[in-house]
């Protein structure tokens, strides 16, 4: 185990950005139990469409996910923003 710093740049629920130190660019943390969730309804989403083409539950699950990872990231981006730091990143920034 390590004993690193990390600064909480913000806080919103179950996410939070953080910048470790030596890293360049902030990182998002979530909480395991979100991530855990995440991971299981693009998981069963995907076993899902594999299984069949027209199944309205996975993909409403994958809707719901990137609904939910969309707004994780704009308020990482939000967060940078405020920060004055740049994006890690260079694709078009959520809006």
């Amino acid at each position: 185990m390590s004993d690193e710093q990390a600064r909480v740049l913000a806080r919103n629920g179950n996410l939070a950005v953080t910048h470790l130190d030596g890293r360049a660019f902030p990182g998002v943390h979530i909480q395991g139990d979100t991530f855990a969730n995440w991971q299981h309804q693009l998981a069963e989403a995907t076993r899902r469409l594999h299984n069949t083409t027209d199944d309205a539950d996975a993909t409403d699950d994958l809707t719901d996910v990137v609904e939910e990872m969309t707004e994780v990231l704009r308020f990482y981006e939000a967060t940078l923003k405020t920060q004055g730091l740049r994006r890690p990143y260079f694709h078009q920034q959520i809006d």
